[in-house]
C-alpha cells in the first residue's frame, strides 16, 4: 500500500502547533490543499474525490439551476454557507455533514496517493473556504479515521481494487442493495473508481467499499476483458515460394537481370495497445470549492 505516513505525520504536527493557513501536497498522481484554522481542519480539497459541489449535484440534493444561482449570488461575499440554508436548499445540520463528509474523503484519497511533498502555507489563511467547516474538525480525528480506513483500502489493494481501477461487469445477477445497484450500473470497464464516485455523488471510500462487495460477490471483475485470452489470433499461411529450375549460364558478354532483393515487412508491434483516459468528463468537478488562489502550488 502506498506510504502515507509523510502525510498523516505532518497533519499530526500542523494540529499539535495550532497552525492556521492551507497546507499543499503533491503526490505521484494527483495533489490537493487542507485548510486548518488554529489547528483544525476546516477544508480539505483534491481532484481525486468528490467535493461538496458533486455531492450535491450528482446525487440529486440540489437542482443545478438553484446551485447556479446560489452560488452566483453568495460565493463572491463568503455566504455561500449559510444562503444554502436561507434558501431552504439544505438544513445548517446538512451542511456541516456533507462539508465534513467531503474533507474527511478528501484527506482518504490523498493519503492513497503516494504523497511525496507538503508544504504548511501560513499565508494560505487570507483566502478562506467557500464553505469551511463550522466548528472545524480535531485533526487527532481525522488522523486517526484516515488511518483506519488506509488499512482497511489496504485489503482491497490486495484484490487489485484502488482509487484508478477500471472495473468491469460479470454476469452475475444484479446485486438486491440498491446503493450497490447504482454503483454496478455505473461499472463499465472504462470508468475508475473515483469515476464512478464523481458520477453518483458520493464518497470515495463508501463507492469502493461497495465495489469490494460487489468484488466478492462476483458481479464485477478487475481484470481487463479478454486478457485472459493467450497467444494471439492465427494468421493466415501464405503461400511458400517453389524452387526455381537453375538457369543456364548466361553467355559472356551480356548482362543478365540483377537479383530480387528481399524486403522484410514490420510486424505490428505486440502489447501496446492503447490505455484510455478517465472515460467520462462530466466525471470531474465544474468548479473549486477553495479559491483558485488557495489550490494553487507555490510559485
Amino acid at each position: 500500500m502506498t506510504d502515507s505516513r509523510l502525510f498523516l505525520t505532518t497533519l499530526s504536527r500542523l494540529g499539535d502547533e495550532q497552525f492556521t493557513g492551507t497546507l499543499r501536497v503533491e503526490g505521484a498522481r494527483v495533489g490537493g490543499v487542507i485548510v486548518f484554522h488554529s489547528g483544525l481542519v476546516i477544508a480539505a480539497e483534491t481532484a481525486a474525490a468528490p467535493g461538496l459541489e458533486p455531492l450535491l449535484l450528482r446525487s440529486g440534493r440540489i437542482s443545478g439551476e438553484d446551485w447556479t444561482e446560489t452560488f452566483a449570488q453568495a460565493a463572491p461575499e463568503g455566504r455561500l454557507r449559510a444562503a444554502l440554508v436561507e434558501r431552504g436548499l439544505l438544513g445548517s445540520a446538512s451542511v456541516q455533514v456533507l462539508t465534513q463528509t467531503a474533507a474527511m474523503d478528501a484527506v482518504f484519497a490523498l493519503a492513497l496517493a503516494e504523497i511525496h511533498t507538503c508544504s504548511p502555507d501560513p499565508d494560505g489563511a487570507g483566502m478562506p473556504p467557500l464553505v469551511p467547516l463550522v466548528p472545524g474538525m480535531d485533526v487527532g480525528r481525522v488522523v486517526r479515521e484516515t488511518r483506519r480506513r488506509v488499512d482497511v483500502a489496504a485489503e482491497w489493494r490486495e484484490r487489485g481494487l484502488d482509487p484508478w481501477v477500471r472495473p468491469h461487469p460479470t454476469a452475475s445477477a444484479p446485486p438486491i442493495n440498491k446503493g450497490r445497484a447504482e454503483v454496478l450500473a455505473r461499472v463499465n470497464g472504462r470508468r475508475t473508481c473515483r469515476d464512478i464516485a464523481f458520477l453518483l455523488g458520493r464518497g470515495l471510500f463508501a463507492v469502493m467499499s461497495d465495489l469490494r462487495l460487489l468484488l466478492e460477490d462476483g458481479q464485477i471483475a478487475l481484470r481487463p476483458l479478454g486478457s485472459t485470452a493467450t497467444g494471439t489470433p492465427p494468421q493466415p499461411q501464405l503461400p511458400q515460394p517453389q524452387p526455381q529450375p537453375r538457369e543456364p549460364a548466361q553467355p559472356a558478354g551480356l548482362t543478365g537481370a540483377s537479383s530480387p532483393i528481399a524486403v522484410s515487412r514490420p510486424g505490428a508491434e505486440e502489447g501496446l495497445e492503447p490505455v484510455a483516459e478517465s472515460a467520462d468528463a462530466e466525471a470531474a468537478p465544474r468548479r473549486r470549492l477553495l479559491p483558485r488562489w488557495n489550490t494553487r502550488g507555490p510559485s
